[in-house]
């Protein structure tokens, strides 16, 4: 993922990604960005080299917002290379230079050890593994100096697994209802014990915009961790059901595993499910649940 400024009175956002290739052109001809595209511009930038983020911010002008959405996202990976995860995930360096920007940080429902769902913000965080435990350490990094933030506001989302359409990238890749729906007619087994709080793309989209308009209109942003996830508690294998419902086709080659008699590798939280009222609430809408959600995304 990647890391976004936005200036709200010229409508300029800076797009910092590393290396995925196409980035760029995917993003630019993407329908949604055809009327804005000349002005998004986009730098390559990797956040963990001090003298880059040095050049880099010594040639911008102040941003009036930062979404900051980057990171090593993959638990096997953070795991396999504790020391890289942590420089990519809890930037610091970078993230000194914002101490004057508004931030939207991303982070995780895997912060919860998952025994003791549903999870509120007032939760005990317990990461399991390297990614979790990494993403703990960008929210206590933003939230706390002799307790008041340092920065002039920032907000961490708790995000649950995240559903939407195609990404217009690493189009190689699946997102896991499109690996649902190329399932139908195969046996294929899905956890019934692994659980999350599913959120539709377009409920980040429109979370995220939230505190754009927000800074537009000179609300104030208050420092703070929000979970982010839909309404409901759903399982991979209830995913998998939905997908199947939504194509009317026979979902009775789906089995269902136990995670607990199958541990992986890498250890993983099972039952993260939030609730995300206090969000709700402050953006004003209600998250979609998973039905609304794969209808949204095969639309």
């Amino acid at each position: 993922m990647s890391t976004l400024f936005q200036r709200p009175e010229s409508n300029d956002i800076c797009v910092l990604y590393r290396s995925m290739e196409g980035f760029e052109d995917a993003v630019r001809s993407h329908p949604n960005a055809s009327n804005s595209a000349s002005n998004i511009y986009f730098s390559r930038l990797d956040l963990t080299k001090e003298m880059a983020v040095d050049n880099f911010f010594n040639d911008e002008e102040p941003f009036d917002i930062c979404f900051h959405l980057a990171a090593i996202a993959s638990p096997k990976i953070c795991q396999q290379d504790p020391s890289t995860a942590k420089a990519v995930n809890v930037p610091v360096h970078f993230l000194n230079k914002l101490k004057e920007t508004p931030i939207i940080a991303l982070s995780t429902d895997q912060v919860y050890c998952g025994t003791k769902a549903p999870y509120t913000e007032d939760s005990t965080v317990g990461p399991v593994n390297i990614y979790s435990q990494t993403k703990v350490d960008l929210e206590d990094f933003l939230m706390a100096c002799d307790s008041h933030s340092k920065y002039k506001a920032a907000v961490c989302l708790r995000s649950s697994i995240i559903l939407g359409g195609e990404s217009p990238f690493g189009k190689s890749h699946l997102t896991f209802l499109h690996f649902c729906k190329s399932r139908e007619g195969k046996e294929t087994t899905f956890y019934s014990d692994e659980c999350r709080s599913v959120i539709s793309v377009r409920d980040v989209c429109h979370t995220l915009s939230y505190f754009l308009t927000a800074l537009q209109k000179g609300k104030e942003i208050k420092t703070d961790v929000y979970n982010m996830g839909g309404p409901v508690r759903v399982s991979r294998l209830e995913m998998a059901i939905e997908v199947a419902n939504h194509y009317c086709f026979d979902s009775s080659l789906f089995l269902s595993a136990e995670k607990t008699s199958t541990p992986g590798e890498i250890p993983s939280p099972l039952d993260i499910s939030m609730d995300s009222r206090r969000l709700e609430d402050l953006v004003g809408i209600k998250f979609r649940g998973l039905e609304a959600t794969v209808k949204a995304t095969f639309a």
